[in-house]
């Protein structure tokens, strides 16, 4: 195989252009060929290699780039298409339609030099995208050991397209073919692979993943910089000069420049504050922090040097065991102590957030109290430990864990008045369009079947603008491949966070209903989450069954299965009757299943909105009765309205019910 990263193909920032459409490459691109291209070699891009899958039933381009004017013959699978290259060295011709083959067939790519791509496949190909939980790799996943051993279907192919940030839409797809292998499955998303072996091995079609997805990504990250354009409540496109900013490498540097210019610095750590990191310290006239949680939140507008205590209860087996402390994001610089023996220190990376992960020695832990100090050192912005992305915080040993306690004690060393930025420039992760530019655009011209979404952790703040911005995205996606029937899964945020004891308001479950509201868009659907979450951990572990309830979709959307159940119960309406109130389901199939002893996860409020735990109990195919004895006046209900809720309501196939409340 014979192929260079250069830019060509279809001008993604000139617009959507379909399958169909070609634009050809201009001097400017000419100039960029690599040395092997001059010498009149035929190249192509990196979507084109060994071991690739190819979309059926639909026309298929094969382009590249050779010496001008040279003739280009690409066989494949009985078909021979002649193109000649045009005056700056573009190429292309276009496959009929074919039906799908698990037969890996030779692809021949012949001018004055000859490519082979051998073992090609063709069957049906879905980008797989989103932030960290579509990122997660098999080897993270639950039974990990086991399910890469048996990893082994030649008919499943992953396209694993590298991470990249670009202030312009790019041209040249970045990324490499890969057979799902034990040797290779470890590095897949695990959602995306065990959706890939659910279809793989329930139709008689073979699977490809483009494997793109970036962790901490927010959702306008993906959109095209016209679409954020049309509707002034998204996210709006940054005006960056181009010699400021191309790509992650001078975005970065462009961000620490003016982070630097404005940060302060740390003149160390007052003598008398030595004291405040040993275990018996009296600190009963420090104030309480929320951890996480920014100090700005909790009432501080300041930089400076500031200090966290906390203590946690630890086995007498650990006791003299080396451990790791695990504190999550803090901002900015830090200096973390364990019983008064330092462990480690990180500063800000000049602004760019980190985890802080410590190893405790073995001598410092202690069977009992145990006292966990941190130095923070807030050059500018936002301080603290953040909860930007949240991580389980704990001391490890192993597979157990000792969690960090939720509220710590807390004092200021030495405060300094902020001083602002010259530009407030987002982080890499949420700059609206620069994975878009880098990786999506790159892929116009492979054609696919569908995508599959895992992702809103970073816009769970604000799901006013996620009601909008989530319909953008999947418009984009649709415009830039020029196919409004492209089908569109996705997966609702899995429970997460200590369970509440009263039924208050919570973060996420405006975020889930902001989620349901996309079924609104044609040809979506929605996998939830909600029953297979981890209180400790963001990244659940059990996404065979993500994979599954995504591919249930598109079993019965894509591949006939019209019978079968592709989504938990869904509110669909309720009505007062009496001193109960009864909710209405669909996607209920053969009935409604309460998993454990009662329906629990139900809240019931008078109209003065004050909700109290009720009592609910199956009533009908598709129903619900719900009431209390403390409201005997009921005016609404809600259901799973927590970040962790208790999940109880189910339908005859194993599927949650989705959260909601009536009060909307």
């Amino acid at each position: 195989m014979n192929s260079g990263h250069f830019g060509w193909g279809r001008t993604a920032m000139a617009g959507a252009i379909g399958c169909g459409g070609w634009r050809r490459l201009t001097l400017l691109a000419l100039l960029v060929l690599p040395v092997t291209a001059l010498r009149a070699e035929v190249v192509l891009p990196a979507t084109f290699a060994d071991n690739m899958l190819l979309q059926r039933d639909k026309p298929l381009p094969v382009y590249g780039l050779a010496k001008p004017g040279e003739k280009v013959v690409v066989a494949f699978a009985g078909q021979r298409h002649e193109s000649a290259a045009d005056a700056a060295g573009a190429w292309r011709v276009t496959l009929a339609p074919m039906a799908a083959s698990a037969k890996g067939r030779e692809m021949t790519v012949t001018g004055e030099n000859s490519i082979v791509l051998k073992n090609v496949l063709v069957g049906d190909l879905w980008l797989a995208s989103g932030q960290s939980n579509m990122q997660v790799s098999v080897r993270d996943a639950m039974n990990a050991k086991e399910e890469i051993a048996a990893a082994k279907y030649d008919n499943i192919r992953f396209f694993m397209v590298k991470s990249a940030l670009a202030s312009t839409p790019q041209q040249d797809p970045a990324g490499e073919w890969q057979l799902c292998t034990p040797e290779n499955a470890p590095k897949f998303s695990a959602a995306g692979y065990f959706f890939a072996r659910e279809l793989a091995t329930t139709q008689d079609v073979p699977i490809g993943i483009v494997n793109c997805a970036i962790g901490s990504s927010s959702c306008q990250a993906w959109v095209a910089a016209d679409v954020l354009r049309s509707d002034p409540a998204l996210p709006q496109p940054l005006a960056i000069p181009a010699e400021e900013y191309q790509d992650w490498a001078t975005y970065d540097a462009l961000r620490r420049k003016i982070y630097a210019d404005a940060a302060y610095k740390d003149p160390g750590m007052l003598p008398e504050c030595a004291a405040w990191a040993q275990p018996d310290f009296d600190d009963s006239d420090w104030r309480d922090m929320t951890v996480p949680g920014s100090i700005e939140s909790q009432g501080l507008k300041i930089d400076g040097a500031m200090w966290y205590r906390a203590a946690i209860t630890v086995p007498e087996s650990w006791a003299g065991k080396n451990a790791s402390l695990y504190l999550g994001i803090i901002a900015q610089n830090s200096v973390a102590y364990f019983n008064g023996v330092e462990i480690g220190r990180r500063d800000n990376n000049g602004g760019i957030w980190v985890f802080r992960t410590h190893p405790v020695p073995g001598e410092a832990v202690k069977a009992g109290r145990n006292v966990i100090a941190v130095r923070v050192f807030n050059e500018n912005g936002s301080g603290g430990f953040h909860p930007t992305y949240p991580r389980p915080q704990y001391l490890g040993l192993g597979d157990e864990k000792v969690m960090l306690p939720a509220v710590w004690r807390f004092k200021v060393e030495t405060a300094y008045e902020p001083r602002a930025l010259s530009r407030n420039l987002p982080e890499p992760y949420h700059l609206p369009t620069g994975f878009y530019n880098a990786m999506i655009a790159p892929l116009a011209s492979m054609p696919l079947r569908g995508f599959i979404w895992y992702q809103g952790e970073s816009n769970s703040g604000n799901p006013k603008q996620h009601d909008v911005l989530f319909p953008a995205l999947i418009r984009s996606w649709r415009e830039l491949w020029q196919d409004d029937q492209l089908p569109f899964y996705y997966v609702q945020l899995a429970a997460y966070q200590k369970p509440q004891e009263q039924p208050v308001e919570a973060g996420w479950p405006d975020f889930r209903e902001s989620q349901t509201k996309a079924l609104a868009v044609p040809l979506t659907g929605m996998a939830s989450a909600i029953d297979i979450g981890d209180a400790h951990d963001v990244h659940p572990k059990n996404k065979q069954e993500v994979g599954r309830r995504l591919a249930l979709w598109a079993r019965r959307d894509c591949y006939g299965e019209k019978d079968l159940a592709v989504s938990g119960p869904l509110y669909s309406g309720f009505a007062r009757e009496g001193a109960a109130i009864r909710v209405r389901f669909s996607y209920c199939y053969d009935g409604l299943a309460v998993k454990g002893d009662k329906l629990k996860g139900f809240a019931i409020a008078g109209a003065d909105m004050k909700f109290v735990w009720a009592d609910a109990r199956i009533d009908g195919q598709d129903s619900v009765l719900v009431w209390s004895k403390d409201v005997p006046e009921p005016a609404h209900v809600r259901y799973a309205w927590a970040n962790n809720p208790d999940c109880t309501l189910f339908n005859q196939a194993g599927l949650p019910a989705g959260p909601f409340r009536t009060d909307q």
